[in-house]
């Protein structure tokens, strides 16, 4: 499975790079929603077959880039990671038919279950 993870802190991105080529996933890593989309313009959607992405990005934020993945992927699972419990959020992410949502600070096992729930 080959995972794209988005997120502006590159420490984050480290461990979770880490931490999911550990659990036997592929990663590709994006530092924004622009490059996460630029991804998708010069890879295979097919390739693709999760976004992990932070909420809280400079430029476009992670409900912005969740709605350009449903413009242009369809059904592709996304999981919003944030710092930020708040209901408002949480309720437009379901709008915008976001599959999960993962409270930072989270451990690896919390995040493998979140995978494993939404990709089934």
């Amino acid at each position: 499975m080959k995972i794209l993870v988005v997120d502006d802190d590159m420490v984050q991105l480290e461990s979770l790079r880490r931490g999911l080529r550990s659990k036997g996933y592929q990663v590709l890593e994006a530092l924004s929603a622009e490059d996460a989309l630029n991804r998708f313009t010069h890879s295979h959607t097919n390739e693709i077959d999760l976004v992990l992405s932070d909420y809280l990005m400079p430029g476009m934020n992670g409900i912005e880039l969740l709605k350009k993945i449903r413009e242009d992927h369809g059904s592709l699972p996304v999981i919003l990671m944030t710092a930020y419990g708040e209901k408002d959020l949480i309720i437009e992410a379901l709008h915008n038919r976001c599959n999960s949502f993962i409270e930072k600070p989270f451990t690896l096992e919390q995040l493998m279950q979140e995978i494993e729930r939404v990709t089934k």
